[in-house]
């Protein structure tokens, strides 16, 4: 079985010792600064701090980084590339031949590419250093109902089950009928099966995790105690406090060029 890249990595760094909800909030500051910033040069440097923090200080493997680099990398640069065409260009950025290349499209298509990139990456690695139930219990310290807070724990939890899932019949599938060598069609049929299946085993076991949750009284009373409290963080108050220094700097620094 694969390595699941959605779902958290048990690791001793900084960032997993931050709290859940600082994390929370990082991602925000984070994703909101990324559409405020003016310049593909702000936007970068957000995103080359953000790879840095990923492997540097979180200490995510490289391989893991790798196998969602198409998520990263591949929809942001479809939709940077979608821009480029339709955005209208009128101010001659290089000349190459007979080819003019605009700067208005240049700068489109890499502010898309650079925001969609900054935010799926920040959410992958929120994923990969937070517990699902620590992010639970910060959510009911805030005064979320519990059950709404278990609808996201319960949400997050099936990601890398339904991964898993796929995995395995992606695995079934190729042993039996080679779908990794077969032609188009083919595989376009065997995504078919793939998907049945796994919505069939998905239903499966949102039945059962329901009918534990029925039998176990869940939500019968107002207010529930957790055997692992939620505690704010020094290392969650700095992560914020640091990106969001860094946001400052950048859109101070657009501002006075």
């Amino acid at each position: 079985m694969s390595e699941q890249f959605l779902a958290y990595i048990d690791n001793d760094s900084v960032i997993h010792r931050c709290d859940a909800l600082s994390k929370l909030l990082w991602v925000a500051i984070v994703v909101v600064a990324t559409f405020l910033f003016q310049t593909s040069l702000s936007r970068a440097v957000m995103f080359i701090t953000l790879l840095f923090v990923a492997i540097f200080v979180a200490r995510i493997p490289l391989r893991t980084i790798f196998r969602v680099s198409p998520l990263i990398f591949g929809v942001a640069f479809l939709l940077g590339l979608f821009h480029f065409f339709v955005t209208k260009g009128f101010t001659p950025l290089i000349t190459i031949g007979q080819i003019t290349i605009m700067k208005e499209p240049v700068e489109d298509g890499l502010a898309f590419f650079f925001r969609l990139a900054i935010m799926v990456m920040a959410s992958f690695m929120l994923i990969w250093t937070t517990d699902i139930q620590e992010l639970m219990t910060g959510l009911v310290h805030l005064h979320m109902p519990y059950r709404y807070a278990f609808a996201i724990f319960m949400a997050l939890r099936f990601i890398p089950m339904i991964q898993q899932e796929v995995e395995a019949v992606k695995a079934a599938h190729t042993i039996r009928g080679r779908a990794v060598k077969s032609q188009f069609r083919h595989r376009f049929r065997l995504w078919q099966r793939y998907m049945f299946t796994v919505i069939v085993n998905g239903l499966r076991k949102a039945e059962g995790t329901a009918m534990a949750i029925e039998s176990r009284a869940f939500g019968a009373y107002p207010k529930r105690t957790y055997v692992k409290p939620f505690h704010w963080t020094v290392s969650g108050f700095s992560l914020v406090g640091i990106f969001t220094a860094l946001a400052v700097f950048l859109l101070v620094m657009e501002h006075w060029k």
